[in-house]
């Protein structure tokens, strides 16, 4: 029985083969890749897309002005999910609203579901003064970081995982080309049957 004897390698014995090792050191890298570089990755990219958002956020609340409107029709009634949770839902709807000028100005706008004729909402405008959606906030933005973040790492330790399978797939093909080799050389000897 081969044990393990300090000042020698792990891998020195006669059932150790260089596959073994092969393997053992593609578990170790890319076990790694997935539990440390990964949650490291997600971070540096969550990061610069909470930069990224941020600045977005300030260019939209630089260019958009909002203006307060009276609903001319009633929005429909929001539908619930199958769970029975309610969703944030919004319909375009017609609203209605004085200008700086004077002139009374409706247009279609995104509404809240269930408003009611009558109703005040705040209406988007971006600087040429089409309607728009509401600048982001700081729930978007870090809602923005958290999915990107999230989706970075998960995509970095999904690879080393695929990465892993498929080098194990590799050394398995080699393995079993090697026995087969081997069975080819002495299975002969064994089985008293001379290849043909």
């Amino acid at each position: 029985m081969a044990t393990f004897r300090p000042g020698r390698r792990m891998y020195a014995n006669a059932l150790c083969r260089r596959s073994d090792v092969l393997e053992a050191w593609a578990v170790l890298l890319l076990g790694v890749l997935a539990y440390c570089v990964a949650p490291v990755a997600g971070a540096a990219s969550g990061w610069a897309a909470h930069a990224d958002a941020a600045r977005a956020a300030r260019a939209e609340a630089a260019d958009r002005h909002a203006v307060r409107a009276r609903l001319v029709d009633d929005a429909p009634e929001a539908v619930t999910a199958a769970n029975g949770a309610e969703l944030d839902q919004t319909y375009p709807v017609l609203v209605r609203w004085t200008d700086d000028g004077g002139r009374r100005v409706t247009t279609r706008a995104l509404v809240d579901a269930g408003r009611d004729r009558g109703d005040a909402a705040t209406v988007w405008f971006d600087s040429r003064g089409a309607v728009t959606k509401a600048p982001m906030d700081t729930e978007d933005i870090w809602t923005h970081t958290f999915a990107t973040a999230c989706l970075v790492s998960a995509t970095t330790a999904a690879l080393a995982g695929a990465a892993l399978v498929g080098v194990r797939r590799v050394l398995r093909r080699g393995r079993l080309a090697a026995w087969e080799s081997e069975w080819a050389r002495v299975g002969p000897e064994w089985t008293g049957k001379r290849p043909a």
